[in-house]
């Protein structure tokens, strides 16, 4: 079996798989990204890389970790090496707009949306898109990071002057449609290998910041639901991920009152929350799948 080396920037979110791998009797390699050299000119390892990048890498210090394994997933798609998640999904996973563009090429329906870059411009873009309440939310965050909600252009200013007020990392905000939930929870459907795992529900009620991660600490947050396992919204996201090359996924979308459903982010470093997981006791976990699948490429 070929060795399978991980792509990463934070030890802590691989803990759950390198359990699933000691399982399985299988030890990974980790490739942690943060600086180092990509040797473009040499042959990489016949093997299989798994990219983990995060768009939320910046927030554990590692701000140029994209960009090093962008470079790292260029070398070796250069020489043909099996790559899950490859470059053209990290461009995804650190864009937002992106994947809304990608979106709605395959038929998904997806939030109103203006992308504006400066203050003054981000005031301008929420008068112009006159819908309130409003979301604004960094282009590149992760975790729900800086998602805020805005019920007027007073308020939204008077962030913009204020201290807590902080630039996104690419400079780019989004103002976006606000979705009144039918219930307070939104939907966060996992695929391994393009194809359907379980999904969870994930509650509202105390903020966006939803990462699902045992590391991340959030109690009780998700359950584990049947409720769209036959769903056709399951489906389109399948051929979604196989339209974009996509292997791995958490893709999250909200119902709004009258049923309709708007996919707004898809998670390609995706992490699973093993309470829910256990709490439902699912046949396959998130790991587990994730894990039977890279040893099957390895195989």
């Amino acid at each position: 079996m070929r060795d399978i080396v991980i792509l990463h920037e934070n030890e802590e979110w691989l803990k759950p798989l390198y359990q699933a791998f000691e399982e399985r009797g299988v030890t990974p390699k980790s490739w942690f990204l943060d600086e180092g050299v990509v040797p473009f000119h040499n042959q990489p390892d016949d093997a299989v890389y798994y990219n983990r990048m995060s768009a939320s890498s910046h927030t554990r210090g590692h701000r140029f970790a994209p960009e090093l394994t962008k470079l790292a997933l260029t070398w070796l798609e250069s020489q043909n090496r099996t790559v899950v998640n490859g470059s053209q999904v990290l461009a995804l996973e650190i864009c937002k707009l992106s994947q809304y563009a990608a979106l709605q090429r395959s038929g998904l329906a997806v939030p109103r949306t203006f992308a504006a870059v400066g203050k003054a411009q981000l005031i301008e873009a929420a008068k112009q898109f006159n819908d309130w309440p409003l979301i604004v939310k960094p282009n590149r965050g992760g975790k729900g990071l800086g998602v805020q909600k805005f019920d007027d252009v007073d308020e939204l200013t008077a962030y913009t002057e204020g201290d807590e007020y902080e630039e996104p990392l690419d400079g780019t905000w989004l103002v976006q449609q606000y979705i009144k939930a039918k219930s307070p929870c939104i939907t966060r459907a996992e695929f391994v290998g393009q194809k359907f795992v379980y999904a969870v529900q994930v509650n509202t009620e105390q903020g966006f910041e939803l990462c699902p991660a045992d590391a991340c600490e959030i109690a009780e947050k998700f359950k584990v639901t049947t409720r769209f396992n036959d769903h056709p919204i399951i489906r389109q996201l399948e051929t979604f991920l196989r339209s974009n090359d996509i292997d791995v996924a958490g893709i999250e979308f909200i119902e709004n009152s009258q049923g309709e459903l708007f996919v707004y982010d898809v998670n390609t470093n995706t992490n699973y929350n093993q309470d829910a997981e256990q709490r439902a006791d699912v046949e396959r976990t998130g790991m587990g799948a994730l894990a039977d699948y890279l040893i099957a490429l390895a195989g």
